[in-house]
């Protein structure tokens, strides 16, 4: 929600702002695909469920890509006419400690506590606030939710994708 804010507030345009807890219809720890998929599912589930004019959802995931395990984040953005568009956040490359701990079963903010003996992260700083001391969480869910949103305040369409499916990396 704190992301949401700060991107609207970065757009410059008013919006009342709503958070909904909508289940994600995907894994705990979502992989690849997965991810952007949770992030459909709760835009379209948080706009059918609140009567707003917007859903925004937001999914945090992990893949494999060249060896390493990748973190980022998915955000969707729908509207009740059916406009949509969606982004990604940065990537970025998990400890092999981490990575092994979510290949196990863990979701990645309980690997991240474990790794750095600490709680509850994923409500704060999250994974990459703790790897980088830099970034946070919250950081890095702003850049893709303006991304996402580029098409309802900038009178820009979204791009189609002409019924091809969409892949991740």
């Amino acid at each position: 929600m704190n992301a949401v804010a700060r991107a609207i507030k970065l757009i410059g345009i008013e919006a009342s702002i709503t958070p909904l807890d909508v289940p994600s219809g995907v894994p705990a720890q979502p992989f690849c695909q997965q991810t952007l998929e949770g992030a459909r599912n709760r835009a379209k589930r948080a706009l059918s469920s609140s009567g707003a004019d917007l859903g925004i959802g937001i999914e945090g995931g992990v893949c494999d890509y060249a060896g390493k395990m990748l973190a980022f984040a998915a955000v969707y953005a729908i509207d009740k006419s059916g406009v949509d568009n969606f982004a990604f956040s940065a990537a970025f490359a998990l400890p092999d400690e981490m990575a092994a701990l979510v290949m196990k079963g863990k979701e990645l903010g309980e690997a991240t506590d474990q790794f750095f003996s600490s709680r509850d992260s994923k409500h704060k700083e999250g994974a990459v606030g703790k790897l980088t001391r830099v970034i946070t969480r919250e950081d890095l869910y702003v850049q893709p939710v303006v991304m996402a949103l580029y098409p309802f305040y900038n009178s820009l369409p979204p791009p189609r994708p002409e019924g091809r499916g969409f892949s991740l990396f």
